[in-house]
């Protein structure tokens, strides 16, 4: 091909599907089969998470683990909710936008849980899900 000349081909048809699994937790859930602990992708494996912070020996353990608990809550709502899918808005800070309109910082959400305390993930998936139907319910 001759210098400055770029071969285009035309777009697909459809659109490759938006990753929905990316992992980068595999620490976490070797930390919980350490600990004969079950986790599953969904809200139980959140409450499970939850419960294991507030073990005060599992909370030390757990604190080098923030990105890996980030990314399992993103791979958890990316299951969950339809159309919900992964971004990278600010390098090393993966987010999951979940409606057009939002989007959950996961690794925050996860590194604030072990710093503050509260919310929870439950809590936070529970208000993931209830911006989710107000957002379906305006129409957005």
């Amino acid at each position: 091909m001759a210098r400055r000349y770029a071969e285009y081909k035309p777009a697909p048809d459809k659109p490759s599907p938006a990753p929905t699994n990316v992992g980068g937790y595999d620490g976490l859930l070797n930390y919980c089969r350490g600990k004969e602990v079950a986790l599953p992708r969904s809200r139980e494996g959140l409450v499970v998470i939850d419960a294991l912070i507030e073990h005060p020996e599992a909370k030390g353990d757990l604190t080098g683990l923030a990105r890996a608990i980030g990314m399992f809550y993103g791979d958890v709502l990316t299951h969950i909710i339809p159309g919900a899918h992964w971004e990278v808005v600010e390098e090393g800070f993966p987010t999951v936008r979940i409606s057009r309109n939002t989007s959950v910082s996961v690794i925050h959400v996860a590194q604030r849980r072990l710093d503050v305390g509260l919310p929870t993930l439950a809590m936070n998936y529970d208000h993931a899900i209830d911006l989710i139907d107000g957002d379906r319910l305006r129409g957005n």
